[in-house]
């Protein structure tokens, strides 16, 4: 799966999240480890959800403010 040119718009809980930067997950926005089998030489990005709220994750791998879409796919 590549990358999309719009963000993930979920509705998030608690707890420390990873989410996909590399394009390959099949479970994104969140990571399912396909930037190691496919050797993609990316990371997830972590980060704490301290509270319920809708989130929109980026999904174009340009975001200047990871893992928040910031607008940058309408550039």
């Amino acid at each position: 799966m590549a990358y999309q040119n719009s963000p993930h718009i979920i509705d998030e809980t608690p707890g420390l999240k990873y989410y996909c930067t590399c394009g390959k997950s099949a479970n994104k926005p969140y990571c399912d480890g396909a930037h190691d089998r496919e050797n993609t030489g990316k990371t997830p990005t972590e980060f704490l959800v301290q509270n319920n709220k809708r989130m929109a994750i980026c999904d174009c791998g340009k975001t200047g403010n990871p893992p928040f879409c910031d607008g940058t796919h309408s550039k």
